[in-house]
């Protein structure tokens, strides 16, 4: 029989030697003593990503709700102000009640003028053109983008004119 703790020639001499009950420490666990820190760390990383982009995602949404509602209104008002171009001719003339004929140059000027005027009030970028306003009859119609590096919101506003009482 081998003596206590001697070495095979084979093999390493750890795999083989006997430990010495008195050297046997119980070493402390990984993390003991700070059982859940590594849960709490992660859990509260988690909640702050989710939070940034909670937040993140509630402003962009806010603002694309706010551009595409900013654009509406300013069709419309824009619409508006085109339609109340009245060729005075046509109030005079026996053309049936309500019936109306605009000034198509005047309507589409001044819809572009209105509208224009409303993107710089509103405070955000944008512009309509010529192409954006269409007079057919007594209606005018206008489209309105509002220009944003992250997406462009557009709307569109028509209004037809009518003779008063």
């Amino acid at each position: 029989m081998k003596p206590h703790g001697a070495v095979s020639p084979t093999r390493e001499p750890s795999t083989l030697a006997a430990p010495d009950r008195d050297a046997i420490r119980i070493r402390p666990g990984r993390l003991r003593g700070e059982s859940g820190t590594a849960i709490i760390t992660v859990t509260v990383l988690l909640f702050t990503f989710t939070f940034g982009a909670i937040v993140y995602l509630s402003r962009d949404v806010n603002r694309v709700v706010s551009h595409r509602s900013a654009a509406q209104s300013i069709a419309f008002q824009s619409a508006r102000a085109g339609a109340q171009q009245v060729q005075p001719g046509s109030l005079r003339s026996s053309g049936g009640p309500g019936a109306v004929e605009l000034d198509e140059f005047a309507a589409r000027e001044e819809a572009i003028r209105v509208g224009n005027r409303l993107f710089s009030s509103y405070g955000v970028s944008g512009s309509i053109r010529s192409r954006d306003v269409v007079v057919r009859g007594d209606t005018v119609t206008v489209t309105a983008t509002v220009t944003d590096p992250n997406g462009d919101a557009s709307a569109t506003g028509s209004v037809q004119a009518q003779a008063g009482p």
